[in-house]
């Protein structure tokens, strides 16, 4: 009986001692580390590798200027942080000129555009930008008139407070308005003076639109300005 007694106390004892053994002591604890990854970077890129040298291109987030894209970077993939609203403005270098332009100047074409995009967090946001001429023009074409009939003309075109002259061929360029007017004055052979006038954007469904060039031609049939 006392050695029944015994070998169980003995159990009891080595059973403890073997919990002891295979309990952590508090206050501890392991770390496995599985993996440490960079998170996916913002990044957008112009969709066509083809970027005009001679257009300047200001990244905006929202309305805030961060800055202008570089050729360089233009090729290749742009981080851009945070994911948020963004705009491009490609513009040519003489942007902004148009305004000093006077009568004696004829102006030339100039580029903007402005383009606004949304960023996703891990998306590349592929943007093309085609940039239009701002500008309209005004075009004259008097080739219709033949022989020695036409002995002198002038020929003038007036947008807002500008008025320019032109000779057949010429083109004059001007910044956007709703309308322009043209005026013809024509010395046939015998002498006559014979002036004519028109405008475009004044009647229904004529509308002034950027990126154009206008030309006003003089039809020798009715000896009359058509605007085409």
């Amino acid at each position: 009986m006392k050695k029944n007694i015994v070998y169980i106390l003995l159990g009891i004892f080595l059973l403890a001692s073997c919990q002891q053994e295979n309990k952590i002591p508090s206050g501890k604890g392991y770390l496995s580390v599985e993996g440490i990854e960079l998170q996916s970077q913002v990044e957008t890129e112009v969709a066509s590798r083809a970027v005009d040298e001679s257009l300047t291109v200001d990244l905006y987030k929202g309305e805030q200027f961060v800055r202008t894209l570089t050729l360089e970077e233009m090729q290749n993939k742009i981080e851009l942080k945070p994911a948020t609203d963004y705009m491009l403005k490609a513009y040519s270098a003489n942007y902004g000129e148009e305004s000093t332009w006077d009568n004696e100047t004829k102006g030339e074409p100039v580029y903007y555009k402005e383009v606004s995009f949304v960023v996703t967090e891990g998306v590349t946001t592929a943007v093309k930008v085609q940039v239009p001429m701002s500008t309209f023009a005004v075009c004259l074409n008097l080739t219709a008139v033949t022989g020695d009939w036409l002995q002198g003309y002038t020929f003038t075109v007036t947008s807002g407070s500008r008025s320019v002259t032109l000779q057949n061929g010429e083109t004059a360029y001007f910044p956007y308005s709703n309308s322009f007017n043209y005026q013809l004055s024509i010395t046939n052979s015998d002498g006559e003076v014979k002036e004519q006038s028109g405008s475009w954007g004044t009647e229904d469904g004529e509308t002034v639109a950027q990126n154009t060039v206008y030309t006003v031609t003089y039809n020798w049939a009715t000896q009359s300005l058509a605007v085409e």
